[in-house]
């Protein structure tokens, strides 16, 4: 029998919901990494002259610890992720192998594609919601927040029926 060396879902929920207190104190915003993605953005389009300071979504994200911080977040959870899967012997080369079956291609290419496409749909979702997963997940629902909670409900349908898209016969 071989012994699973996934993390503990509810000990990695805590350390994850307790960030959110010195988060709140030091910056004065909660967890939302989709904030991280338009300050990235702010600035590259800053190098190509645009005015960042316009009464904008980017340019609410441009300047200050709060926008930063949402960009060490991402960060963060990236090199988490790889931290994670290092530690726990969980690494795997490539896209998971039902993907394949799943696209009709075993080419990395047609993943990357694909992943590329949702994930702009996912932040372009974000920016229309006002913010995203993590954001809406666990700064939203620590609130209280029926906008986070209606937020949660669409994210549950359409990965409902999205799943039942893909694994339609």
């Amino acid at each position: 029998m071989v012994k699973s060396r996934a993390w503990s879902p509810y000990l990695s929920g805590l350390v994850i919901g307790l960030l959110a207190v010195p988060a709140l104190v030091i910056t004065d915003t909660l967890m939302e990494p989709a904030g991280g993605f338009l300050t990235v953005a702010g600035h590259f389009l800053a190098l190509f002259g645009a005015d960042p300071h316009q009464p904008n979504s980017i340019g609410a994200h441009f300047d200050g610890p709060r926008n930063w911080w949402q960009v060490a977040l991402l960060i963060g959870i990236v090199l988490g992720a790889l931290l994670s899967s290092t530690l726990s012997d969980s690494r795997r080369e490539g896209a998971a192998p039902v993907w394949s079956g799943l696209l009709g291609s075993p080419s990395p290419w047609t993943r990357a594609g694909i992943a590329f496409l949702g994930g702009f749909l996912m932040l372009f979702g974000a920016a229309l919601a006002d913010g995203d997963l993590v954001g809406h997940g666990l700064s939203g629902l620590a609130q209280l927040s029926l906008g986070s909670l209606d937020f949660l409900a669409a994210l549950a349908v359409g990965g409902l029926a999205g799943g039942l898209l893909l694994r339609r016969p």
